[in-house]
């Protein structure tokens, strides 16, 4: 067993803490968080943050012999550790209805890591639920430019646009942007 670097123990606590709070002010009649998508596999959320099971792994029952999925994406890079803490508290800000103070949040982690597509998107669902579509429909072209091979993540954006454009009574550029997230999810 190899012993576990402090800077990871110092971030996992930083974690801890700022995530205490969530804990103890659950509401059960709350909306999903704009930061992340509900109904996305948890292994492409934890994708996202740079946590994957590396192909051919299986963590799963011992003995069971599995074969890796094609892989249509891109392998997920490793996410610096303030980004990934970034993105939690950015996630439990929206959670809270605290939507300016994410948007804040998810600029500060773009900044440290300003390639991340996963970023740019979940910016572009809080200013989506903030109201401001222009600036949501640009963001999500922002993550699709930089989001080469993620299909998955390419079709919520495309999601995210034809929302937008709905919102502007644009119905024929909603309806375009549906297909395109329709053509991206059968890949």
């Amino acid at each position: 067993m190899t012993p576990i670097p402090y800077s990871r123990i110092a971030c996992l606590a930083l974690i801890v803490i700022v995530s205490g709070t969530a804990c103890t002010t659950a509401s059960y009649h709350r909306t999903p968080s704009p930061v992340v998508d509900q109904g996305v596999p948890a292994t492409e959320r934890s994708a996202a943050r740079g946590q994957v099971t590396p192909p051919g792994e299986y963590r799963g029952s011992p003995g069971v012999q599995t074969y890796p999925a094609p892989q249509t994406s891109p392998a997920p890079r490793e996410q610096p550790a303030a980004v990934v803490a970034l993105l939690d508290h950015a996630e439990q800000q929206a959670n809270n209805g605290d939507l300016p103070a994410a948007a804040m949040t998810l600029e500060r982690a773009i900044r440290i890591d300003s390639r991340n597509p996963v970023l740019w998107h979940h910016l572009a669902s809080v200013r989506l639920a903030e109201g401001d579509d222009k600036q949501a429909e640009q963001l999500a072209k922002k993550s699709n430019a930089l989001a080469a091979g993620n299909y998955a993540l390419q079709a919520r954006n495309w999601g995210l646009i034809a929302e937008a454009l709905r919102t502007r009574g644009d119905a024929a550029g909603a309806q375009a942007a549906e297909r395109q997230k329709r053509a991206l999810q059968t890949r």
